[in-house]
């Protein structure tokens, strides 16, 4: 499904059972559709995740949260990750209520993803995964199709929580405060989450050191194992 607009223009298909990939290559047309529902998911920003907010009332909050001059989000984040009943319980609250231009073309992207993981699911309701991304072979695909597996897939997610299990406390320790410090929510469903995607396609950004990198070979075996 091509995207055309004037605020974004991109690509959204499926790319795995239930995972969808919505591709535009301008890094602020991708950070401003995805932001809303991003942040509902798992923003460390109070009065945001799981509550009714504005998309205004975002970027105030986001710039003061991080004691930034101006709202940063585009600069600071690349790839977006949000199951399916995160995304349905966003555009619920949003509805009616403030929605943006960004917003309807988010509630096409949600409206064409629902209808079809319903069709391939024999008309039954299942979950599935959006991920935004810059283009559909980039690192950042990456990475996101790593949550996306996380999520979708029971025997990747339970390999990682295994190899998750084997990393010492105080490395896991590390892993989190660094994780908290780049701007991730504290709790260890999302942490544990980040990790996983992390370690399976690149320790980039404050998390490349040399104490970690041993975990990455297991991580990186299980990714390739399950996509290919």
């Amino acid at each position: 499904m091509k995207i055309k607009h004037y605020l974004v223009n991109g690509e959204l298909k499926e790319i795995a059972p239930h995972i969808y990939c919505v591709a535009v290559e301008d890094a602020y047309d991708r950070a401003m559709l995805f932001a809303r529902y991003q942040e509902f998911y798992e923003s460390p920003v109070k009065g945001i995740r799981n509550k009714f907010f504005t998309l205004e009332g975002l970027m105030k909050r986001y710039r003061d949260h991080y004691k930034k001059e101006t709202f940063t989000y585009p600069e600071d984040w690349a790839g977006y990750n949000i199951p399916s009943y995160s995304l349905e319980k966003a555009i619920d609250k949003f509805s009616n209520k403030s929605i943006t231009e960004y917003d309807e073309i988010m509630k096409k992207i949600i409206s064409y993803c629902e209808g079809t993981s319903y069709h391939l699911n024999n008309g039954e309701q299942h979950n599935w995964y959006l991920i935004g991304t810059d283009n559909f072979k980039s690192r950042t695909m990456n990475h996101e199709m790593a949550h996306a597996l996380y999520y979708t897939n029971p025997e990747y997610k339970r390999n990682c929580d295994e190899l998750i299990s084997k990393i010492k406390i105080s490395h896991y320790n590390k892993l989190n405060k660094i994780l908290v410090g780049i701007g991730y929510l504290d709790n260890k469903k999302i942490i544990d989450d980040e990790i996983q995607a992390f370690m399976s396609t690149g320790l980039y950004n404050k998390l490349d050191d040399e104490k970690l990198k041993p975990y990455t070979k297991e991580f990186v075996k299980n990714f390739k194992r399950f996509y290919k």
